[in-house]
């Protein structure tokens, strides 16, 4: 049976507790909503109002303990709440005495231990109260399914509706938590039911409002999530998106709120309603603190916006394409959250940090965000174990701030790709807490345990592995697997529910609107003894039934997969026609074979690369990088070329890690112009998608006192101000300390500075990345090396006959004289791309000869053919 108890507390006998109006209007549209056959479809719908403290223990300890097993429960409670010696949360009822809360309030840490005990196998508590927060985490029994959702965090206040005393208004968070019940708006999948955290999260975004702080927090034991209802089978009044921009707590975003909602509200064929529900949130915007924002609606609402506007198109704004190949031209930009900027001043980086820096993105010119792990994560893993792959880490934000930045995001033309570790998790992850505990229960197969730690000896360590291996567990007495430090123990994918439970992660994040996923340690998923338990069959299987899954459900979405190998080796990740696995495949070995070319001053060690790099069909892309937040690797080179590349490129001790180098690009290349724009030019035009890794558009260094992968992950440099511009918090606070050295000091390498100046690196890559979106040949897959009499210069072919570039690099310092062989290009005259300077028409032998400056780059038009010139 479905059964809940709703209990509302308005009238107090205490005068230190004010009445309420909400209480009363709450149980009542929660009590409709839930006898709903429609909607609810509840069995017992309990109503309890204006109780004293005795009667409503009484009520809840009855309603908990006669449980059945079978039954789905709802509790839900709304009045004050209060702290007693700080910290231990009590429910107030009637007859509660400020002075004596004890035994005139109902204690939390009873309810919870009554919910512990709870024999219902499904059970959702909601408090909507101040300081709910506090309330203790439920205990994991067995397969019980447990969700909390509490109105306001431990330190807030939770607020009342705003309305008049004549006309009592749902709380400030049931309000919007029944309306996307009521009008079906939090079913963001459409398959017709609602989901806890579906209702949660419209509500959170909802509630989205820097004047009066009041954060709702979720937390489930057993389950990720509960089906709470149906969704009301109406059309809906106004896009969730366009109101999810007219909640959002940055002014630009509800500036642009108020622009698409007057297009879509005059586009053709809206209903009465739907024409009262646009003018009647424009009417709210026109009431808003901002005054551009409040200016804008009353614009809108005299028609002069229309006007105005009469150019743009009757749709929603722009949208990133439908086209599931959407990714082909794009060009990525990978965000360490932390450390890119902090909007609240709390000294870390977070989800509106990013959002707030959508428009500098914007120009730079890139089209997805590849987001770092956002996932709760103890800061022992950095992020890549997770403690809970469906929560957002509490440092960077709430649910709300994500769908946030997808909304703007996906408004603005931007794609949002999240990255998920797939081979382990954190050891303080629920699901290895069970495993421990409990080796018969449902998570006991969940990692990979042995009785001895003997097998496995035979397996490859992770080019970033830091102690993988074997550890004795004294609680389940056992050994377990790990092929990274010992605090991250590697996932069963045997168990045919681990594979089940990590779709459901990935369906929940794709739920929230994400563009796709990167699939970090996927070579690592599977294990067998007398193998390198390294890209084993059993994984291409896993990864071809996502695939199916994906394109079925998801079809416009991205996997990309994360592969510590050459392109020889990666491109099984591709998988085949037939069976097609990841949409993007990464892999690790670019940089420090630049860096080879660089030193030797010949292409080869480039052109080995590009070699291996196999043309691969139009919906199969490559993913190429420069640096990343990791150190870079040296593990694949053979051990005469690791001790040239750290003799020349680390030549101290610190420079080095654990598997390599732990430094930034332009440290690498000593913070040379020349070898800089080569660099990027290359990482532009080399066939896939090119990821650059934040701060390195400015040419930012590293901090080498840093312990690890922290030595290239500092706060970004915004500006020559304080703390770089990243953060108002105290220096203490940040997640690092900034880079104060001269040349790479915020002072002197910073966002501002270089906007300022037209010659700066970070223009130079706008429009590298400009001229790239403008040519369709750099979307091509594939390239053609050119035969070149010069070791030092490399020349590719890019694009399609008839639409191609041709991209020349010279490695080295000094200036270069090459003869090229264009055979099939006689008579065509190259255009350089980004100056439009014309070039000497190609002879009818085929034979071409141009110069280069030292470390110089042309990407040459070859689209237009002209009158082949008189032979010689």
């Amino acid at each position: 049976m479905k059964r809940a108890l709703l209990i509302g507390v308005g009238s107090y006998t205490s005068e230190g507790l004010p009445d309420l109006d909400s209480p009363a209007s709450d149980l009542k549209d929660w009590g409709r909503l839930l006898r709903d056959p429609a909607l609810g479809a509840f069995d017992d719908v309990r109503d309890c109002l204006d109780d004293d403290s005795h009667t409503v223990q009484v009520t809840l300890y009855d309603f908990l303990t006669s449980a059945d097993p079978h039954d789905f429960l709802l509790v839900y409670y709304s009045g004050h709440g209060r702290l007693h010696d700080g910290h231990r949360l009590y429910l107030t009822a009637t007859d509660t005495d400020l002075d004596r809360l004890p035994p005139t309030a109902v204690p939390t840490d009873e309810l919870r231990h009554w919910l512990d005990e709870c024999r219902a196998s499904e059970l959702v508590l909601i408090l909507d109260c101040c300081h709910a927060g506090a309330f203790g985490d439920l205990k994991q029994r067995g397969d019980r399914s447990r969700i909390v959702v509490v109105s306001a965090g431990a330190t807030e206040l939770a607020h009342e509706g705003d309305g008049y005393k004549q006309h009592a208004l749902p709380s400030a968070f049931s309000g919007p938590f029944l309306e996307g019940l009521r009008t079906g708006a939090a079913d963001r999948d459409g398959n017709g039911i609602i989901s806890v955290r579906e209702a949660f999260e419209y509500a959170a975004v909802r509630m989205v409002d820097r004047e009066r702080r009041q954060t709702p927090q979720m937390r489930a034991a057993g389950v990720g999530d509960l089906i709470l209802s149906n969704a009301p089978r109406r059309p809906e009044l106004i896009p969730d998106d366009l109101l999810a921009l007219t909640r959002s707590g940055l002014a630009s975003a509800r500036v642009l709120a108020v622009d698409e909602l007057s297009n879509w509200a005059h586009g053709n064929q809206r209903t009465r309603e739907q024409l009262v529900a646009a003018f009647e949130t424009l009417e709210a915007l026109e009431r808003d603190t901002a005054e551009r924002v409040a200016a804008r609606a009353r614009q809108a609402l005299s028609g002069q916006l229309r006007l105005a506007r009469t150019e743009a198109s009757d749709g929603p704004g722009p949208q990133p394409p439908g086209d599931p190949n959407w990714a082909a031209g794009s060009t990525f930009y990978e965000v360490n959250v932390p450390f890119f900027y902090d909007s609240d001043g709390d000294g870390h980086g977070d989800l509106h940090g990013v959002t707030e820096k959508l428009d500098y993105l914007r120009r730079l010119g890139v089209d997805c965000l590849l987001l770092n792990p956002i996932m709760a994560s103890p800061s022992l893993g950095d992020g890549r174990a997770a403690s809970d792959f469906e929560t957002i880490d509490a440092s960077l934000g709430q649910p709300s701030h994500l769908l946030e930045l997808l909304s703007l995001a996906h408004r603005q033309g931007l794609r949002v790709v999240l990255d998920l570790v797939l081979n382990h998790t954190s050891d303080e992850h629920p699901w290895f807490t069970a495993s421990r505990s409990d080796p018969d229960g449902p998570y006991g197969n969940f990692y990979v345990w042995r009785d001895t730690g003997d097998d496995y000896a035979e397996a490859d360590d992770p080019l970033s592995s830091q102690g993988g291996g074997w550890t004795y567990d004294g609680k389940r007495r056992q050994y377990y697997w790990h092929r990274y430090s010992r605090h991250e123990p590697d996932l069963n994918y045997d168990a045919p529910k681990v594979r089940a439970a990590m779709r459901a992660v990935m369906d929940f994040w794709l739920r929230q609107g994400v563009d796709g996923l990167r699939l970090l340690t996927v070579p690592y998923l599977f294990e067998r003894t007398g193998t390198s338990s390294k890209s084993l069959a059993e994984t291409h299987t896993y990864l071809r039934d996502l695939r199916s899954w994906l394109d079925a459900t998801y079809p416009n979405r991205i996997l990309i997969a994360w592969s510590e190998d050459w392109p020889e080796g990666a491109s099984s990740y591709f998988g085949t026609t037939e069976h097609p696995e990841c949409h993007l495949v990464t892999y690790a070995s670019l940089m420090p074979r630049l860096l080879l070319a660089m030193r030797r001053e010949t292409h080869r060690p480039v052109s080995q690369v590009l070699l291996q790099m196999r043309d691969q069909p139009d919906d199969r892309h490559w993913t190429v990088f420069l640096r990343n937040g990791d150190e870079m690797s040296l593990g694949l080179l053979p051990e005469r070329e690791r001790d040239e590349l750290q003799h020349t490129y680390a030549p101290l001790a610190r420079m080095r890690g654990v598997t390599g180098i732990r430094r930034r690009t332009a440290s690498l290349l000593n913070d040379d112009r020349g070898q800089l724009e080569l660099a990027f030019a290359l990482l532009l035009s080399m066939p896939g998608v090119p990821v650059i890794y934040y701060g390195d558009e400015i040419g930012m260094g590293e901090n080498l006192s840093l312990p690890g992968n922290r030595a290239v992950n500092t706060p970004m440099q915004w500006a020559p101000d304080r703390n770089g511009g990243f953060s108002v918090a105290q220096p203490e606070n940040l997640p690092a300390p900034l880079i104060h050295e001269s040349i790479y000091g915020y002072m002197a390498v910073n966002v501002e500075n270089q906007l300022r100046s037209r010659s700066s690196l970070l223009h130079v890559i706008e429009k590298l990345i400009e001229t790239r979106h403008a040519w369709t040949a750099f979307s091509r897959p594939g390239c053609r090396i050119v035969r070149s009499t010069n070791p030092a210069v490399l020349a590719v072919l890019r694009g399609e006959p008839d639409d191609e570039v041709l991209c020349l690099f010279n490695f080295s310092r000094y200036p270069q004289t090459t003869t090229l062989t264009l055979s099939s290009h006689a008579g065509r005259r190259p255009r350089e791309l980004m100056g439009g300077a014309e070039f000497p028409a190609v002879r009818e032998s085929g034979e071409y000869d141009l110069g280069l400056a030292g470390h110089g780059f042309f990407w040459l038009s070859l689209s237009t053919a002209e009158t082949p010139p008189p032979s010689a």
